[in-house]
């Protein structure tokens, strides 16, 4: 007897081609009601369905969950802060020898600019009171367009 040809898939399993189902369609069937209904004994179901302690249980089972979540957090902050507290006492000697370094160059940079500096704020300081001056000089030649500041 001759048995039918059966559809392997690209591997070549005996089993053939399974379709492709996305998890909404299993979620949209409703397939884990039924899973639930097989493999969990009935005499659990009814005493979870009649039980009193539902939603004690499920508080707990909330409050539980919300400990572990906290937990999480906690540990995770824990780690970093413990790795970059590692990660700052490594880089604080290189931390230490650039400022070594850095910190007279800066000076030297600050303490360099200074007369370019001065210069500068002088010059701003001569030029503001010379455009005063030719201000207040067209406001007397032109004395119709000047204003009363005392009225």
């Amino acid at each position: 007897m001759q048995q039918p040809p059966v559809d392997t898939d690209a591997i070549g399993a005996g089993e053939g081609l399974q379709p492709t189902v996305p998890w909404s369609t299993w979620v949209s069937r409703q397939s884990w009601v039924r899973w639930w209904a097989y493999h969990v004994p009935q005499s659990w179901m009814r005493w979870w369905s009649t039980s009193d302690l539902r939603q004690p249980l499920q508080r707990v089972l909330w409050c539980l969950e919300g400990t572990l979540y906290l937990l999480l957090v906690l540990m995770l902050c824990h780690a970093l802060f413990t790795t970059g507290s590692h990660l700052l006492s490594s880089l604080w000697p290189v931390v230490a020898a650039v400022w070594r370094h850095l910190l007279p160059a800066i000076l030297l940079l600050v303490l360099s600019a200074l007369p370019a500096l001065l210069f500068t704020t002088s010059f701003l300081l001569l030029f503001s009171t010379l455009l005063s001056l030719v201000g207040l000089l067209t406001s007397m030649s032109h004395p119709g367009h000047a204003q009363d500041l005392d009225q």
